[in-house]
């Protein structure tokens, strides 16, 4: 039997918004694929093309600021603005590449203005969902928007690599622009903020609010174990991604046993984002992270040990784990936090997940063997997982706090 989508007042306003999100999520991975060989072009080498990608890297971290403002603005108007803002810029570098080797300070600022305005549409798309599903089908469309998010990229790497090779980088980022504006274009189907939902603030009490969502991340056990668990688990990625790449090498084919490696844990991650829906009709969302979680442990333990095919086995679970995990947290928590707060608990959330990718390439990068190191993570991870079992049958929730 098919389930269908029941969505709130009418189907037009999530599918609008799924399908801009989709045709964004396209466009950026066209993006992404253009811009490094423009930063080669001029002359950056591979410093030159880091800097772009930590360039836009940074954003994250400004996640509380990004909540603020989807929690105080129209999330109509910044939709669009971040839509229409991007797409001028990657048209602007476009068009100057058709012309001119462009200089690697504008592809820096083009990365960095593109990433602060992904990351505050993310936000603001992710705060405003609840209003267009209802709570039932909640997983479900959190599992459809996870799935463009993870899944539409695997398409645009390979149309912006073949886009890349017979036009360049220039008419690349322009065929792009289209596409980035998609939200623009759905916008004005999306809900008028509900009455008294989120106001626009005073000026004074600009850095209270700020803080708001840390604090109540912090003071709320539901929402602090899962913010630590997104953090341990975004470590736990970053890490896999710059130990694979030397452990492949050190073990065989380098390059192919990678690629394979990469492949099943993005399938695993669609795979388990395509299960909430199922399972959450029967096993609930907080027995869904703590099974999301055993996973993740799972994976990562494995890849503790030699042998290709092991670190193949390890890679799916450890995006099986995550896929299940970051639909069912995105879903807990929405449900947990009342609606004139979730932007800046998202945005709290955010820069938990940027320190833990930071602090997994950094680990990545000592001279200690894996043999060690995943062991020691996944024990980690199992110590957290244990913390949400006693936080999600204690009951804990934020839904009626009074901040």
């Amino acid at each position: 039997m098919t389930a269908t989508l029941t969505v709130r007042p009418a189907g037009q306003p999530f599918l609008a918004y799924w399908s801009a999100l989709t045709a964004g999520a396209l466009g950026d991975a066209i993006v992404s694929m253009a811009v490094p060989f423009l930063a080669l072009a001029a002359g950056g080498g591979v410093a030159g093309v880091g800097a772009v990608v930590l360039a836009g890297s940074l954003p994250r971290f400004l996640g509380p600021v990004y909540g603020l403002v989807a929690d105080r603005a129209s999330a109509r108007v910044l939709l669009a603005l971040c839509a229409v803002v991007r797409a001028l810029g990657v048209g602007l570098i476009g068009f100057a590449a058709l012309h001119l080797r462009v200089p690697l300070i504008a592809l820096r600022l083009l990365a960095l203005l593109n990433g602060a305005l992904a990351t505050l549409a993310y936000t603001t798309g992710a705060a405003l969902l609840p209003r267009l599903v209802s709570e039932e089908e909640l997983p479900r469309a959190n599992s459809l928007l996870s799935a463009a998010l993870m899944g539409t990229p695997l398409v645009g790497y390979g149309v912006g690599g073949a886009l890349v090779h017979a036009l360049g980088s220039g008419p690349t980022l322009l065929l792009a622009v289209p596409l980035l504006l998609s939200l623009a274009v759905a916008a004005p189907l999306l809900p008028a903020r509900a009455p008294g939902a989120a106001g626009g603030g005073q000026a004074g009490r600009a850095w209270p609010d700020l803080v708001t969502g840390l604090r109540l991340c912090l003071e709320q056990p539901l929402l602090r174990t899962l913010m630590l668990l997104g953090a341990l688990t975004n470590l736990a990625l970053n890490l896999v991604n710059v130990r694979a790449p030397l452990t492949m090498t050190a073990l065989d084919d380098g390059a192919s046993d990678y690629a394979v490696f990469e492949m099943l844990i993005s399938g695993g991650a669609l795979g388990g984002i395509a299960l909430v829906p199922v399972l959450s009709r029967r096993l609930g969302t907080d027995a869904l992270i703590r099974l999301g979680s055993l996973v993740t442990v799972l994976g990562v333990a494995l890849l503790a040990a030699g042998g290709v095919e092991v670190w193949w086995s390890g890679g799916l679970l450890l995006g099986l784990g995550l896929g299940v995990l970051e639909v069912a947290a995105m879903t807990r928590l929405q449900r947990a936090v009342p609606e004139k707060l979730r932007g800046r608990v998202l945005g709290a959330f955010l820069t938990s997940n940027a320190a833990g990718l930071t602090l997994g390439a950094a680990l990545g990068r000592l001279d200690v063997p894996s043999a060690w190191l995943m062991p020691a993570v996944a024990a980690v991870l199992l110590c957290a997982g244990l913390v949400w079992v006693q936080v999600a049958r204690s009951g804990a929730d934020t839904s009626a706090t009074g901040v």
